[in-house]
């Protein structure tokens, strides 16, 4: 099925929140908090993590997915959140008033509408509107794959009765020193399938009058972009 290339971990939806490495120092503290190994440790750089086994093995990240992938693998579930202990700030983009030029799509459901993702996506305007349920499963797909996520992010979804395409439930907001905390345990939860079939979504501050907004839909991020207040 043509559009359906959103495999996970194929796009950093999070590059722009961890653009310096003051931003990338705080998600090393929050994987190594979260992951809670013995032995385990997470090393910020210039292009991304280090992260160093109880093993002694090293495996370099340059992307969120590929970070939380590789502390996944010694622990199975992140540790509690420790709301009392902030892990520091992320990147707050430096966008102009307007946003970051990408559109908003309305998925829709009902008869007539496309047959593939890419023709659903392809149109002018914000609508995707497609023929059945399969395809708009592989609109979403589509709209977290490189070809599409960099231009198009999910507004909402209509015409659709399943838990992916209901209004997606909210997290809890937590202050801004807690935000690599939540974006990291957010694509752990993604990564462990908790979110297949599933909608759900955090906002929360990234800094004075910003804030990121993420959505999680069937398994892959259809939206992570900057609020400005």
């Amino acid at each position: 099925m043509c559009g359906a290339c959103g495999e996970r971990g194929a796009f950093d939806w999070a590059r722009a929140w961890t653009a310096g490495l003051a931003a990338r120092r705080a998600v090393a503290v929050a994987a190594a908090r979260a992951a809670d190994r013995r032995g385990l440790r997470v090393t910020a750089g210039t292009g991304g993590w280090l992260v160093h086994g109880p093993t002694g093995a090293a495996t370099a990240c340059d992307g969120l997915g590929a970070l939380v992938a590789a502390v996944r693998r010694w622990s199975g579930e992140p540790a509690p959140l420790d709301r009392g202990r902030s892990s520091g700030p992320l990147s707050v983009p430096d966008e102009p008033d307007g946003g970051d030029g990408r559109t908003g799509v309305v998925l829709r459901v009902r008869p007539g509408g496309a047959p593939c993702a890419d023709a659903a996506l392809d149109g002018p305007g914000g609508e995707a509107v497609v023929a059945d349920e399969a395809t708009a499963r592989a609109v979403i797909a589509a709209l977290a794959s490189p070809r599409w996520s960099p231009r198009r992010f999910l507004e909402r979804v209509e015409g659709v009765s399943a838990a992916w395409g209901r209004p997606a439930a909210g997290t809890r907001p937590e202050p801004a020193g807690l935000a690599a905390d939540v974006l990291l345990r957010l694509e752990w939860a993604r990564q462990s399938g908790r979110l297949d079939a599933a909608a759900l979504a955090a906002r929360g501050p990234l800094g004075p009058g910003a804030e990121y907004d993420v959505e999680i839909r069937d398994g892959h991020v259809v939206r992570a972009r900057t609020l400005r207040g």
